[in-house]
């Protein structure tokens, strides 16, 4: 079965109309990142018992929130970064390539961009979770 995969086409900003495709990690990859983010929260030192269950959705990020304001900024960073490798670029004439980050010839120009991209991958990865998703769905 081929890997999930996602295209993303900015609606504003400086990259307005530039096309993105994002494919899920080879399995191992995937959960080797998983396992170093769960460490990475595991070491953040966040105290799990202060989450209360009858807020619900707005505790969870507020537990979330909490715990990535722990996380090593280096492992955190790389973490993030890795997530950039999920992403093509689909230029005008239309065959994904890597993207560009660190030049001058930049493929991405703004940073809203970047966390779009990086929510993105994220999602591609956890879809699962979410509720009527099914595992065999290409997109």
């Amino acid at each position: 079965m081929a890997r999930k995969t996602k295209t993303l086409t900015i609606e504003s900003g400086r990259d307005a109309g530039k096309t993105f495709l994002i494919t899920e990690m080879p399995l191992l990859q995937a959960d080797r990142w998983a396992q170093q983010a769960l460490f990475a929260l595991a070491k953040s030192g966040i105290e799990t018992q202060d989450f209360a269950i009858d807020e619900g959705m707005l505790g969870m990020a507020k537990l979330t929130l909490n715990a990535i304001g722990n996380i090593d900024p280096i492992v955190g960073n790389e973490l993030m970064d890795e997530l950039l490798g999920c992403v093509q670029i689909i230029p005008s004439g239309g065959v994904a390539r890597g993207v560009i980050f660190y030049d001058d010839a930049s493929d991405i120009e703004d940073v809203k961009t970047l966390f779009m991209l990086r929510k993105e991958a994220l999602l591609i990865h956890l879809d699962f979770l979410t509720e009527g998703s099914s595992p065999d769905t290409n997109n």
